[in-house]
């Protein structure tokens, strides 16, 4: 069935509920989880007049914050019975979507599946789906599995 599941967290209720999901689907699946989640790029979202503003202290708290999600996500699913790996991914490019990057590691690790919340803490809602998940959705070769908030 699934051997190997990809699931994106950042730290929102229905990203919870989306990681929770995946760990049933595994246990069930005897497959593997990989959670992972995303330190976007602080340059991204500064304005091209800022060339000699230091990001650095804003990765920095995107890196805790990132670690603080990743601690949170292993006590989520820490009775789940599954073999699991949690790693922080950080973006190569400024201009690298999210989504575009949740596929390239679901393609590095060979994932069968990717799930994910519909909603998450990042950009503006939408009325059906997040941005982040309707460009996974997009881009993605693979089975995605969203998960709606309650």
């Amino acid at each position: 069935m699934y051997e190997r599941i990809l699931v994106a967290v950042d730290g929102s209720p229905v990203s919870d509920r989306a990681l929770v999901e995946a760990a049933k689907l595994a246990q069930l699946s005897g497959g593997e989880l990989r959670v992972i989640t995303i330190v976007d790029s602080p340059l991204r979202h500064l304005p091209d007049y800022a060339v000699y503003y230091n990001p650095e202290p804003l990765r920095e708290a995107a890196l805790k914050a990132a670690d603080d999600i990743l601690g949170k996500a292993k006590e989520k699913i820490a009775e789940f019975p599954v073999k699991t790996s949690f790693e922080r991914v950080c973006q190569e490019r400024a201009s690298e979507e999210i989504a575009e990057r949740i596929e390239i590691e679901a393609e590095a690790s060979k994932a069968d599946i990717i799930v994910m919340g519909t909603h998450g803490r990042r950009g503006v809602r939408r009325l059906m789906l997040g941005s982040v998940a309707e460009g996974l959705l997009r881009v993605s070769n693979r089975p995605v599995l969203l998960v709606r908030e309650k």
